[in-house]
């Protein structure tokens, strides 16, 4: 939607100008006319914040990140709010106003100001992408067609919060070991820079052939002297030149395709992608969305580009007869879990229950899964770091013992 600046004469002759959002000059001149007002001039503004949809006279705070936390406030907001029977434009104001000198409020008002407008709250949410998805505008939108926006929006409150407790979840399971990998490599990196090269200059008055051991030692400590800058600036450039690489999509499905392949992991990538659709599928599917348009729409869930490539085909197959247990079933890529969910449900007439039930069971079973691997790398590490130290310790002390034998 655009944003014009209008004048027009009201019913009682008084010419009134502002700024009004929609989708064409025409649809304006309706919005008007519907308003009792008859346009003199219409043109598309160019005032500053206008393609956004700031409300003239209020403060942009529109144009920052919006955090993940923000949007699930103001969705429960917006749910609770609009569950009581308020109307939307107040559910809107009455939100924004919880959020002082955050970019939320912005939106919030753009929204609600094309609302007032005319516009439903699916398409004013279209307007702000920054903020909204498209998976969850597509969400809105089956509310209002379906007449459940309410509890689309109570669904998507609880979707987002499950969302970002697993985020806390990972977060804090890794936090320890990432920051025991980062103690292991400095301590690494100190021994073979500076407490080796001292012990070496010892060695050089014993005139005896040392240990392969400590000779090993001894070349890794010079290289890291040497080139060990180098090391890191190479380094760094693949990482950045992998993460450009993955931009490319040939290259991407590739990647995304040895990720499901990892024999650890990649069952635990497969499983959070399937329990993602899942959940989307349960929330479109019980708020009114026909199976086929969900499957559409909750494709856009999938973050492996293998698996999103599987779905397009099975919405396919779908769209030309097909069930969709046997569509699932065929991509080969999601757990059989989801496939006899989705048989049961087509069996029983409640799809949006099973897959609700299999993101249930797929989201414990990764919640499970990570609690055990991160159990068991965070000792790994300290082995791995404990095992440094000793070899390190023993290229040291191997000439000394080695020494103190010839003397006897």
């Amino acid at each position: 939607m655009d944003a014009f600046d209008y004048s027009a004469l009201d019913a009682s002759g008084i010419k009134r100008s502002g700024t009004l959002m929609a989708g064409s000059a025409r649809e304006a001149r309706d919005l008007l006319r519907a308003r009792a007002l008859t346009p003199l001039d219409l043109n598309q503004s160019r005032k500053k914040g206008a393609k956004t949809g700031v409300v003239a006279g209020s403060k942009n705070f529109g144009s920052g990140k919006i955090k993940h936390t923000e949007l699930t406030r103001a969705t429960r907001q917006l749910a609770i709010l609009i569950d009581a029977a308020t109307p939307i434009e107040d559910a809107l104001r009455v939100t924004a106003l919880q959020f002082e000198k955050s970019p939320m409020k912005g939106v919030l008002l753009s929204i609600r100001s094309q609302v007032v407008e005319g516009a439903t709250l699916s398409q004013a949410l279209r307007s702000q992408p920054q903020a909204f998805s498209e998976l969850y505008t597509a969400m809105v939108s089956s509310g209002e067609t379906s007449g459940k926006l309410p509890e689309v929006l109570l669904r998507l409150a609880d979707d987002l919060e499950a969302a970002q407790a697993i985020r806390r979840k990972i977060a804090g399971a890794t936090a320890y070991p990432l920051v025991l990998t980062v103690v292991a490599l400095v301590v690494i990196v100190v021994l073979m820079i500076f407490v080796v090269p001292k012990v070496v200059e010892q060695f050089d008055t014993f005139g005896q052939k040392l240990p392969p051991l400590t000779r090993a030692t001894i070349w890794f400590s010079e290289f890291l002297q040497n080139y060990g800058l180098i090391l890191f600036g190479l380094l760094v450039a693949v990482f950045f030149g992998f993460r450009f690489a993955l931009k490319t999509p040939r290259i991407r499905r590739r990647w995304d395709g040895f990720k499901l392949r990892i024999p650890l992991t990649g069952r635990l990538h497969r499983d959070v992608n399937a329990a993602r659709f899942s959940r989307t599928m349960a929330g479109l599917v019980g708020a009114g969305t026909p199976a086929l348009a969900a499957m559409d729409t909750a494709q856009h869930t999938l973050r492996n580009s293998v698996m999103r490539d599987a779905m397009t085909g099975a919405v396919e197959r779908v769209r030309s007869g097909a069930p969709m247990s046997a569509a699932l079933k065929e991509t080969g890529v999601f757990p059989p879990l989801v496939t006899q969910m989705v048989m049961g449900g087509e069996a029983s007439g409640d799809m949006g229950k099973m897959f609700a039930k299999s993101a249930d069971y797929l989201e414990d079973e990764f919640n499970a899964q990570t609690t055990v691997f991160l159990t068991l790398l965070e000792p790994a590490i300290i082995i791995m770091l404990a095992g440094v130290v000793l070899m390190v310790v023993a290229a040291i002390f191997l000439p000394i013992l080695q020494l103190n034998t010839l003397a006897y």
